[in-house]
This record gives structure tokens, sequence and C-alpha cells, in this order.
């Protein structure tokens, strides 16, 4: 027997196989990007032959403000007005960067005209939850874990059934609408409060 042939007969399959971590994966915009999450989530539900706005908040993504998408929001708006949106830029951010609340339509109109004068940019406009599940009477976030695996082609994920919550450090309110602590529990947001770690360590809780 060659040299080469009993040496490989001594190595264990991680050996033969090597095993390769991850903590990002190829093409993850697809669940991360604002824009492409919107896009798979409304096409999951419309292949299923259901309403996707059953499930989520009446969303609009828009490219500029002569896109018909908004227009839409446009006509919608005028018919509920008092209504509270909130705007997220479609791609490549992250931290709570560029999301704002609001309520009045020149100032959606304005953040959508001011990207799109450096480029073609997408915006999420999406109808705020202005009754959200709060947690001592502020807002929260649901944090999971999962783990995705490919063995020879074979596809799997898995979800991790404990997680945590990132809570906001000030008592939510509809009617102040443009601070960021009461509505965004982003940990880079979060973190800039005089409060944060005061209620909660580092602003999180188990699911218990």
């Amino acid at each position: 027997m060659h040299e080469e042939s009993k040496q490989a007969e001594k190595q264990t399959p991680r050996e033969l196989y090597p095993v390769k971590m991850v903590n990002k994966m190829e093409n993850n915009a697809a669940l991360s990007n604002k824009k492409s999450l919107f896009e798979n989530m409304k096409a999951y539900y419309e292949s299923i032959g259901e309403d996707p706005f059953a499930s989520l908040p009446l969303t609009f993504m828009v490219t500029s403000t002569s896109d018909p998408s908004f227009a839409s929001f446009h006509t919608y708006f005028t018919k509920h007005r008092g209504s509270i949106w909130i705007v997220k830029p479609g791609e490549n951010t992250n931290r709570g960067r560029g999301i704002t609340v609001e309520k009045h339509y020149k100032e959606i109109e304005n953040i959508v005209e001011r990207a799109s004068r450096y480029g073609r940019r997408t915006h999420i406009i999406q109808k705020y939850i202005e009754n959200p599940l709060l947690y001592n009477g502020r807002k929260f976030d649901i944090r999971t874990y999962a783990l995705a695996t490919s063995i020879n082609g074979n596809f799997k994920a898995y979800y991790y059934t404990e997680g945590y919550i990132r809570t906001s450090c000030r008592a939510y309110s509809k009617t102040n609408i443009a601070d960021p602590m009461i509505h965004l529990t982003n940990d880079a947001v979060q973190k800039k409060d005089e409060n944060y770690g005061k209620l909660e360590s580092a602003n999180k809780l188990s699911y218990k």
C-alpha cells in the first residue's frame, strides 16, 4: 500500500473534510438589507397566496418622489392624516443610522428627495406600530440566534429557542416622535443615553 494511502486511512473525517465556520454568510443582504428583506418577505407571502400586509406593517419601497410607489404612499397618507411613519434607508446601513420616525408628509418627502440627489437610493416608508408591546412601559426588540449548515450540499438551518431582548432607556410615547432613545432600540443609539444600563444590565434581558 502506498504511503499516501496509509496516511489517509489514519485521518479522521474532520481532517479529510475540514469544517469551516463563518459568522457572516455570503449574500446575507437578502435578510439584513432592509430593501431585500422587504422584497423577500413580500414575495414569500404572495407565493403562498396571502396578503403581505396582513402580517407586515404597510410598507412603501421608494427610490424618488417621482416613483409610482411614492405616489401610492401620498394617496394613503392623504386619506390617513395623523398616522406615524418610520423611514429607513433601504441599503447598506446598520446601527440605526438614517432611521427616523415622522408624522409630516413634507419631512418624508424631503428625506427621499435629499437621498435621490446623491444617486439612486431606496427608502422604506413603513407604517409605524403605534401601540407596540412594551416592557415596563418601554420599547424593546427581539434578538435570536440561528445556525446554518451545509454538508455535501445538504443545507439545513437551526433556530435556537433562547435569545434576548434589547430595551430602550426611555418610556414609550407617540407624541414625542423625535427622540430616538424612545423609538430605536439599537445598542449604538441607546448607549449614548445617560440611563443606559441603569434599568437592565446593558439594556438587555433574557426571554425568561
